[in-house]
């Protein structure tokens, strides 16, 4: 979760090494991709998993355990998680960047 309560997401078809976001133009409408390194504090994060990657676009988007994070347009409210599981690909992160919830 970020510092305002929302949880963040993680993307299957996104790659940790090299940090890589494949979320981009509509999917980052519904996707938001978190921007910034240090903008906002995060909930239960060690310094050492969060870092950023550039985006094709030229932004700099945050990463957890060099996994790019997204928040989901669809949870309108803290604590909300209408994004686990969408598609087969998209899953909350956990700390140190795997699937939160993946079985």
């Amino acid at each position: 979760m970020d510092g305002e309560g929302f949880t963040l997401y993680r993307f299957n078809p996104d790659t940790p090494d090299p940090s890589r976001s494949t979320c981009n133009d509509g999917c980052a409408v519904a996707w938001p991709p978190v921007l910034g390194k240090h903008q906002v504090q995060y909930v239960g994060l060690q310094r050492k998993n969060i870092d950023s990657l550039h985006r094709k676009d030229g932004s700099v988007q945050m990463s957890i355990g060099k996994w790019p994070v997204y928040r989901f347009a669809q949870d309108t409210a803290p604590g909300q998680i209408n994004g686990q599981g969408v598609d087969g690909n998209w899953f909350a992160v956990a700390p140190d960047g795997s699937r939160a919830g993946a079985h």
